[in-house]
């Protein structure tokens, strides 16, 4: 059977790596029955006013990412917007508004990244977009410690990694009752070894809510199941 690659984004030390990886399919998720629906789910009429104020006072910084099959960039923010310094946040641009849009600032608010929404003119056409916190670190293919590393040391930091990236999955499951998807996540690096793990991008695809009765030990176990160094497919690896 074929699967479609997506990209999982990890940090080392003030770097981003990007990391390709198998992504979980619905079938994964039959029997977990902490497990609860697909985030898109929980959308009501009230969750859909999110995009219909016009953003002002805010002017774009540098195109700072491309990736990702529902955007059409992340920009970073100058000077503050609603007392927020523009390097604490960024301004994710979004192709079209759907569930999946509504969705994903219902799942920012819900984790405590979000800042604003709404439509605003990028490059003279007025865009929906999505205002959040940026989230430190980078991904684990662009470091040069993961360039420069043999493939022993390589498969250490992508142990590390998911052991950390697991870990948060659960505090954040166990706290907030939603099941990230895992794909991308940055990290931060100490040397040669991953330091932590930040998940990153709560575009509602495979985003799940969950029962917070699960523990952490469970979610950590499903996690690592289907996250291991095999699976992980790191683009640096093939460069």
């Amino acid at each position: 059977m074929r699967f479609k690659l997506r990209p999982l984004v990890v940090v080392f030390g003030s770097m981003m790596v990007a990391v390709w990886a198998l992504p979980f399919h619905a079938r994964n998720l039959q029997g977990e029955k902490w497990i609860l629906q697909e985030y898109e789910k929980t959308v009501t009429e009230a969750d859909k006013n999110v995009f219909e104020a016009k953003i002002k006072d805010v002017e774009l910084g540098s195109l700072l990412s491309t990736e990702g099959l529902h955007n059409n960039g992340i920009y970073s923010i100058k000077g503050k917007y609603k007392n927020h310094d523009g390097d604490d946040i960024v301004m994710k641009v979004l192709k079209i508004v759907d569930d999946e849009a509504y969705a994903e600032v219902k799942a920012l608010e819900g984790v405590g990244e979000y800042v604003d929404s709404g439509m605003f003119a990028v490059k003279g056409k007025e865009e929906p977009v999505i205002i959040m916190f940026k989230v430190l670190g980078s991904v684990l293919s662009d470091t040069p410690e993961y360039k420069k590393a043999k493939t022993d040391d390589k498969e250490k930091m992508k142990e590390e990694a998911i052991d950390l990236m697991c870990k948060e999955v659960a505090r954040v499951g166990k706290n907030k009752g939603i099941l990230h998807k895992i794909e991308n996540i940055h990290v931060m690096m100490s040397g040669n070894k991953v330091d932590s793990a930040r998940l990153t991008d709560w575009g509602a695809y495979e985003l799940y809510t969950m029962d917070k009765s699960a523990s952490e030990a469970e979610i950590i176990a499903f996690c690592k199941k289907h996250w291991t160094p095999v699976d992980w497919f790191v683009q640096a690896d093939f460069e």
